[in-house]
């Protein structure tokens, strides 16, 4: 074992997987200096939403792919597109090309978190699985700690454009060692027509929706639901469809794309407006805030890191049970309490929520959906799950703005409630299938 290739091969996607989650904390302490030297202040919004959106939209795309010309080359491809939207985005010269760089970025990241957990799967077994997953969560929760200092240090003492600059060690030392030592097993490539009108209206919804949710227009959102139920429509007519719906006659499945929409939107909706809650209920200015969230960001990086072995040991559905109850508990102690200790464990809460629910999720869609189709389930789950935090944090943003903290709080704890119920059909599942 100590000259097991798939050691470096691990470290590979670990370094890969650092990278997606430092991108994801350190670009807005570049911001500020960004506008200085470029201009274009009315943009910044568009350098964000650019490479979300682009993520969002592409990640079901890449996990197809891999199921169809293999998850090596695949993993590798999108690694190559997000190095080249980093370098691009490091020597920009105007606002609108940064944005336009950040969007190449974007189409890039969509493929790394999913690609690089389905790589794992062809890679260990069960057991082995879960103890390798342990070591991405992990580099994920590290990373989401450390990346706003790191980018702020880099920041202040060289330059914005390092911030950018920053992928490229992290992804070149990942892309060699995948491409030396990641080795999978010999699979048939799935030989089914690709549905590219059923990709065009993915893109056209998810682009749909995306506008909704930063307009929040009657018009746009009446627009999205009309694509979304032509997508639907069209999904069941076909046989080998873009849009995974095969993959929901496995009640697992079925459960775990529940539960990701819902802890998403519950999780990232209450994680995003923390830091403005601080600095309102306690008068903390925003480097105060950012230390007062420590027990989040620690209990999510301990939990995360304890997940996948948990899940394995006791069962993904008690794991999950965990997470979701973690989460009630978090917004039952915002909604009724403003006390420091009280926010201080809705904080464990949250942080537990997030760190002990999706790796269990991943684990267990994997083992029973058939493996030419791992990509597109893997990714599947982690779409629905950006999906859910992108529309929870729309909806709550929307009750904050109106109403106030404490609505937005009991939203939160309604839709953790509804996550928790979600666990019911998931349990069930995973006791018929044996798991």
């Amino acid at each position: 074992m100590a000259r097991d290739p798939r050691r470096f091969a691990l470290l590979g996607i670990v370094l890969v997987t650092f990278l997606v989650a430092l991108e994801g904390t350190v670009v807005s302490t570049a911001i500020p200096r960004t506008v200085e030297e470029l201009g274009g202040s009315q943009q910044i919004a568009w350098v964000f939403s650019a490479y979300l959106g682009a993520l969002a939209i592409t990640g079901p795309v890449w996990g197809n792919l891999a199921d169809r010309l293999g998850a090596r080359r695949v993993y590798l491809a999108s690694i190559a597109v997000f190095l080249l939207g980093s370098s691009w985005a490091a020597s920009v010269h105007s606002m609108p090309e940064l944005v336009a760089a950040r969007f190449l970025q974007g189409m890039g990241g969509g493929g790394l978190t999913p690609l690089g957990q389905t790589v794992l799967s062809f890679m260990y077994d069960r057991q082995d699985r879960a103890r390798a997953q342990s070591w991405l969560v992990t580099a994920f929760g590290l990373a989401s700690l450390f990346g706003p200092v790191i980018g702020g240090t880099i920041t202040e003492n060289f330059s914005w454009r390092w911030i950018f600059l920053l992928s490229v060690p992290f992804g070149g030392v990942g892309a060699i060692l995948l491409l030396l030592f990641l080795r999978l097993p010999a699979l048939t490539p799935r030989q089914t027509p690709f549905d590219m009108a059923g990709l065009s209206l993915f893109v056209a919804w998810m682009v749909a929706t995306l506008a909704w949710t930063d307009a929040l227009s009657p018009l746009v959102g009446t627009l999205s639901g009309a694509l979304g139920l032509s997508l639907w429509l069209h999904s069941r007519a076909r046989e080998h469809p873009f849009l995974p719906l095969p993959l929901l006659r496995f009640s697992v499945f079925r459960g775990a794309t529940r539960l990701a929409i819902l802890l998403g939107a519950g999780i990232f909706g209450g994680v995003s407006f923390f830091p403005l809650f601080l600095q309102k209920q306690f008068s903390l200015d925003s480097a105060a805030a950012g230390q007062a969230m420590l027990p989040l960001m620690l209990s999510w990086v301990l939990s995360s890191a304890l997940a996948p072995r948990l899940a394995v040991r006791i069962g993904y559905a008690p794991v999950v049970v965990a997470a979701c109850l973690g989460l009630v508990g978090g917004f039952v102690c915002l909604a009724f309490s403003q006390h420091p200790g009280l926010v201080g464990l809705a904080q464990v809460g949250l942080g537990m929520a997030g760190g002990l629910s999706f790796s269990p999720l991943t684990l267990a869609i994997q083992e029973i959906v058939p493996r030419e189709q791992l990509g597109q389930a893997t990714s599947a789950i982690v779409f629905l799950r950006t999906l859910g935090a992108t529309l929870g944090t729309a909806m709550l943003g929307s009750l904050l703005k109106s109403q106030g903290f404490q609505p937005m709080f009991g939203l939160g704890l309604l839709l953790a409630l509804a996550a928790l119920w979600a666990c019911v059909p998931f349990r069930r599942g995973l006791s018929t299938a044996k798991l």
